[in-house]
């Protein structure tokens, strides 16, 4: 729209501009409505809204969801940014098994820790290796092993 207000303006003798200056009118851009209808109503697309009662602030939109995220699985981005090869324990794990799983998440599972390692991983303290063996569901952790 602004191209065909300057075209027009370009073709128009310099009597004309001096006229419109001393005589000004409001409404001179031609305006197409195919176009203003194409913007609000073809070409429209919908806000991403929040829940109800979430508090919205500038820049939410644009965060990350973590709908598709759940927690103990690492992604394979974190691996390569920890350094992790394919079936490596996590870093941490040996800090879970000496102190438990975290208290947010008292039902995850965490390989090593309150789970089964797949067949063929070994537990040991050597660096790769899984630490101490799982502890079962229903028995609590243990401290006097990892402490003595």
């Amino acid at each position: 729209m602004r191209q065909a207000y300057i075209k027009k303006e370009n073709s128009k003798r310099s009597k004309q501009k001096q006229r419109g200056c001393t005589q000004p009118k409001m409404g001179k851009m031609d305006i197409d409505y195919q176009d203003l209808h194409g913007a609000f109503f073809k070409y429209q697309t919908k806000p991403n809204l929040t829940s109800h009662g979430d508090l919205y602030y500038e820049g939410k939109e644009f965060e990350v969801k973590l709908r598709e995220m759940k927690p103990g699985m690492l992604s394979r981005k974190l691996k390569e940014a920890l350094g992790m090869p394919d079936g490596a324990p996590p870093p941490w794990l040996k800090s879970m098994q000496l102190y438990g799983p975290p208290p947010s998440y008292p039902c995850l599972k965490i390989l090593g820790l309150n789970a089964p390692v797949s067949p063929g991983d070994s537990f040991d303290d050597a660096p790769g290796e899984w630490g101490n063996p799982p502890i079962g569901e229903e028995e609590p952790l243990d401290r006097s092993k990892h402490w003595g």
